[in-house]
């Protein structure tokens, strides 16, 4: 006598059962982890290819079970998928929604709107895939294995896309939607991923009707599927999967002028124009100031290019490298996916920036990841063994060739503030996967300061080795990592020149976490979205409500709180913009950056009130707190308004505080405008020249901008301080430089470096603006 087996076992003989326990522990597998474990846009994109799969299996299960029968129908078919299709997406998000007690979720109305258009609609695909190939092969693992696959060759275009267009997001049928850099914290169910939904199932219903063109009424394959399309109900069947199935041939064809993808064609559409060098092909849009400065940006794409030849010992990509130079990150967010990120692409020889003011900051980090290619894998060019990508290495290279200064400090300085922060996480957890997990900031600056260290101490054929095996130390320095990482650190702690207040001016540029440690970052970036447009059509009420909803969903982000009192002066609200700012100061662990922000702003409520005391106590007070020199220049100038009440009202407009009216243009005149009056004030004359040249400089007019810059240090001892008078300097030694003016550029660069007291940060810029100054020599005479 055989033993009794319990119901529930043999419940899990049926495929039914067996998806249903599948679902349920996936679902709560993912509740364990951060992000992915809440409904949003990660939860969605992990679990829509699970979905495709077990859907498929329900599609052929229930064609199976249908099919032949006297029941059988169409509706009797759509009905059984339905169902287990509607008890599958029950069970996860049941299971979701549960794990919401210990995996918080910030939207999860927007979240079902993901979970709808990724795991929803890509079952449906997967069923249809499924009920598709049961009907043309009985055996259950073949049927299988023929429903999968559309879904194999959707990934394969997928992924030949994302690696031979210029291109970091993709739009699959049964993934759904992938944004692309985990940086871009802006990811929305947006209209074209609507528009993209809607042509997936266009063709999935196109399929159905040829396929119901092929089957008699009892889902059984017709031995003479082409008789009797001309009449009846059949040739309207026949009329409507021929203009389906043409419409999505049609659309698909057409996906890169839709958005679903692109290519290089649809990006040359916006960036129209085109410059060649001796190492570049710079595409870039007209009408913008890369248009009337691509002389220069050329000039600098070659200069990035020599300086990295020169640091990897005369290694260089071959042929020619493909720059594409777009307005502004919306521009370069529709064109090709990225927003706040500036890419590159090694294995196609590709970077994508967006503009910013000569230099351009990120040209030679991006270059940086290209010159990788040369001593990279074979396949991306980048460090990769084998499944190991090295992500950590990989970003550390870019940053280590390519170190930029923040304010006084250097690349290592910068983690010697992580280090007394207690920030800096050891090289283990960001050498691989591990470094998305990080904060950017500080996986950058750790990663990047080892890779310099390496590079200052070894030379670069080691690196190269390092970058090739990614990151096998034995193989590239005969050591372990701990064992180089311990030196590093020795170099670090050794080197010293970190003051306190370095440490406290940094603290609030490290503090934030990354986006898997922000359950919310995704909503928050939606909401700031819904702000901008709310302010642009000045409804500032609405535009309050959403303030109030950013410092709801991360309360312990005081900068929020700072957004709340701006949009209150924007209703004019002066007393509930104080009390916000009074409320503020209240909230633990405020870093000095947010505390120097804070009295900025209660400043500039009382300065556009017209109270100069209480104005300049409030300025003077965010002064005595350690700060990036730009923000102490701006609090200078402030204050230098509440000195003098004829320079107040001048320097109100010129600020453009609390201007609801004007946009950026009227708001750019009336800065010019304003700085030319304040040089026309008695004491300020040499303040005005440094407002205006600044002015100019923003429109790409460097010659205009360099007089005026030589009229302010012609009297520089009425600038507002050394920190003015370091701008100036370094502002005309900029203008020099565009304006082709080498030797007044040099003289600038040397009174800049003789300075006392200059940090390690503006060694490395000045070192950088010396070599630049010197190539554009010779390059551009």
């Amino acid at each position: 006598m055989l033993p009794r087996v319990h119901p529930a076992l043999a419940a899990l003989a049926r495929p039914r059962w067996r998806r249903r326990l599948l679902v349920l522990v996936l679902a709560a597998a993912l509740t364990t982890l951060p992000l992915v474990g809440s409904l949003g846009y990660e939860h969605g994109f992990v679990l829509s290819p699970l979905f495709s799969l077990v859907s498929m299996a329900v599609g052929v299960d229930a064609m199976r079970r249908v099919a032949g029968t006297q029941r059988a129908s169409w509706w009797i078919l759509g009905s059984a998928v339905l169902r287990e299709l509607a008890m599958l997406h029950g069970i996860a998000i049941a299971m979701t929604l549960l794990g919401a007690l210990w995996q918080r979720g910030c939207d999860p109305l927007g979240g079902l709107l993901f979970y709808g258009m990724g795991p929803g609609l890509s079952s449906l695909l997967g069923a249809s895939c499924g009920v598709i190939a049961a009907s043309f092969v009985a055996h259950r693992r073949r049927a299988l294995l023929l429903a999968f696959v559309p879904m194999a060759s959707c990934i394969a275009l997928g992924l030949w896309r994302l690696y031979a267009d210029p291109v970091v997001y993709a739009y699959d049928p049964f993934f759904g939607y992938f944004s692309g850099s985990v940086y871009d914290e802006g990811v929305a169910v947006g209209e074209r991923y609507l528009r993209y939904r809607g042509y997936t199932l266009l063709a999935g219903f196109a399929a159905l009707s040829v396929l119901a063109l092929v089957l008699d009424g009892r889902l059984q394959r017709r031995a003479r599927p082409l008789e009797g399309l001309t009449t009846g109900p059949r040739a309207l069947l026949a009329v409507i999967a021929l203009a389906t199935s043409v419409a999505s041939v049609s659309l698909g064809w057409n996906g890169a002028q839709l958005g679903f993808t692109a290519n290089e064609q649809s990006i040359r559409e916006v960036l129209s124009l085109r410059v060649e060098t001796e190492h570049f092909v710079i595409d870039y849009a007209p009408r913008t100031p890369d248009d009337r400065t691509i002389e220069l940006i050329a000039a600098e794409h070659e200069f990035a290019y020599a300086q990295l030849k020169q640091k990897m010992g005369g290694r260089a990509p071959a042929g020619k490298i493909h720059s594409f130079v777009f307005r502004d990150r919306g521009q370069k967010r529709a064109a090709m996916g990225a927003g706040t990120v500036q890419v590159a692409a090694p294995w196609r020889q590709q970077i994508y920036l967006d503009h910013r003011d000569f230099p351009h900051p990120v040209l030679h980090h991006e270059l940086a990841h290209i010159f990788g290619n040369t001593v990279g894998d074979d396949l991306f060019g980048v460090a990769r063994d084998g499944l190991r990508l090295n992500v950590g290495l990989i970003e550390g290279f870019a940053t280590g060739l390519a170190p930029r200064p923040s304010d006084r400090l250097d690349l290592h300085d910068q983690v010697e503030v992580l280090t007394a922060l207690d920030r800096r996480p050891p090289l283990a957890a960001i050498m691989g996967p591990g470094f998305l997990g990080q904060s950017s900031r500080v996986a950058y600056t750790t990663a990047g300061s080892f890779v310099l260290w390496l590079i200052e101490t070894r030379g670069f054929e080691p690196m190269a080795t390092f970058y090739r095996t990614a990151g096998d130390a034995e193989a590239a320095y005969g050591e372990t990592l701990q064992s180089l990482e311990a030196q590093w650190l020795e170099f670090l702690a050794d080197r010293g020149g970190v003051r306190p207040q370095d440490v406290q001016a940094q603290a609030q540029r490290f503090k934030r976490g990354s986006v898997f440690e922000r359950p919310c970052a995704h909503v928050v970036a939606e909401v700031r979205a819904e702000l901008g447009r709310a302010s642009a059509r000045a409804k500032f009420e609405e535009a309050v409500d959403l303030h109030r909803e950013l410092c709801a969903l991360e309360p312990k982000q005081p900068i929020h709180r700072l957004g709340l009192a701006r949009g209150y002066m924007d209703e004019r609200n002066v007393e509930a913009a104080l009390q916000t700012l009074a409320e503020l100061e209240q909230m633990p662990d405020l870093t000095v950056s947010v505390l120097s922000r804070m009295h900025e702003l209660r400043g500039d409520v009382y300065l556009y009130e017209g109270a100069l005391q209480q104005a300049r106590a409030a300025y003077e007070a965010g002064l005595a707190l350690p700060d990036d020199e730009g923000h102490t220049r701006m609090l200078q100038l402030k204050r230098a308004a509440t000195l003098d009440p004829a320079l107040a009202p001048v320097l109100t407009d010129y600020l453009s505080l609390f201007d609801i009216e004007g946009d950026g243009f009227t708001q750019g005149i009336a800065r010019l405008a304003g700085a030319h009056r304040i040089r026309l004030l008695d004491g300020h004359e040499a303040l005005g020249s440094y407002l205006v040249a600044r002015q100019l400089l923003n429109v790409q007019r460097p010659a205009a901008a360099a007089e005026f810059l030589e009229e302010a240090l012609a009297r520089e001892d009425t600038l507002p301080s050394d920190e003015f008078r370091r701008a100036a300097r370094y502002e005309l030694m900029n203008a020099y430089t565009q304006t082709r003016a080498y030797d007044k550029a040099a003289a600038a660069l040397a009174t800049l470096q003789a300075e006392p007291d200059i940090g390690n940060g503006h060694r490395l810029r000045y070192a950088q603006w010396h070599a630049r100054i010197a190539f554009f020599r010779t390059y551009r005479p």
